[in-house]
C-alpha cells in the first residue's frame, strides 16, 4: 500500500524535474493561494479555487505522460502521435482557462 505512495512521489519528483510547465502551475497556484489567503476569501470560494488548481496541475500531469508514451513509442512523425500530443496540450489550455475564469470571478469583486 505505502509503494503507491512512494511511487506518486517519485512521478511528482519526476514532473518538477522533467516539466517546467509544471512548476510554473505549480508556482503560480501558490501565488493564487497567498492571494486568497490575504483577501480572506470564503469557504465556498476556496472550494472552487483549489479545484481549478488541482485539475490544471492534473492536465498538466497526464499531457506530460501522454509525452512521454508518445516519445517513447516513436520517433518519427506520425498524425496520431500529434494528435495525442495536442489532445494533452488542449487539455491543459482548457483547465487553465478555467483556473483563470474561476480566479477572475472570485478575486475582481475583493479588488474592485
Amino acid at each position: 500500500m505505502f509503494n503507491r505512495f512512494k511511487y506518486a512521489a517519485m512521478g511528482i519528483r519526476w514532473l518538477v524535474g522533467k516539466d517546467n510547465h509544471f512548476i510554473i502551475h505549480f508556482l503560480l497556484a501558490a501565488v493564487t493561494v497567498v492571494a486568497g489567503a490575504i483577501l480572506m476569501i470564503e469557504r465556498i470560494e476556496w472550494l472552487f479555487i483549489v479545484s481549478a488548481i488541482f485539475m490544471v496541475l492534473i492536465a498538466e500531469a497526464l499531457n506530460t505522460s501522454i509525452e512521454a508514451s508518445v516519445d517513447l513509442a516513436t520517433d518519427v512523425y506520425h498524425p496520431l502521435a500529434k494528435a495525442a500530443k495536442d489532445a494533452g496540450a488542449a487539455a491543459v489550455l482548457l483547465s487553465s482557462l478555467y483556473a483563470i475564469i474561476v480566479a477572475l470571478f472570485i478575486f475582481l469583486p475583493y479588488m474592485l
